[in-house]
């Protein structure tokens, strides 16, 4: 088996942090995962998830069980609840700091999650604590979010 070191030297793409996330949510939904249930969660033909799913094994962030259910290593459930979280934060903000109707963020912050930082999500965290923790200034960030609108002038 490849050691976390291995998954390191390979950076993975969008579309292999998109298999991890989808692998945890359906192992953490029903308890188990096979190979169908992450190609229906990804929305792709079983043969292509088997593809996908390769280089994932091979950077043993990926294995099977004795019954051949889908399983992250320890490595690969790491990644995939980072994954996952920066996805989260991601979306809350979009949808609930920005006002992005719920299925836009929901595409958007699926795009977003693998190109931002873990120091930027948590600081987008930071920013939306502070909003639920003042109400003072989350009534005032609203009022004036909703009344700004830009303006085509030179800005600095």
């Amino acid at each position: 088996m490849a050691s976390a070191k291995a998954s390191r030297t390979h950076p993975l793409s969008a579309t292999h942090e998109h298999y991890l996330r989808a692998l945890w949510q359906v192992r953490t939904r029903r308890g188990y995962a096979r190979l169908v249930d992450l190609a229906r969660e990804l929305g792709v033909a079983s043969p292509t998830a088997s593809v996908g799913i390769r280089p994932l094994e091979a950077q043993g962030l990926v294995t099977h069980d004795d019954q051949r259910f889908l399983m992250l290593t320890p490595a690969g459930e790491r990644v995939a609840r980072e994954v996952h979280h920066r996805f989260a934060v991601v979306y809350a903000f979009l949808r609930d700091v920005l006002g992005i109707p719920e299925k836009a963020a929901l595409d958007e912050a699926c795009l977003l999650e693998h190109g931002v930082s873990g120091a930027t999500t948590e600081r987008l965290l930071d920013f939306m604590k502070l909003m639920r923790a003042d109400r003072g200034l989350r009534k005032l960030f609203q009022q004036r979010f909703a009344a700004y609108h830009r303006d085509c002038g030179p800005s600095d």
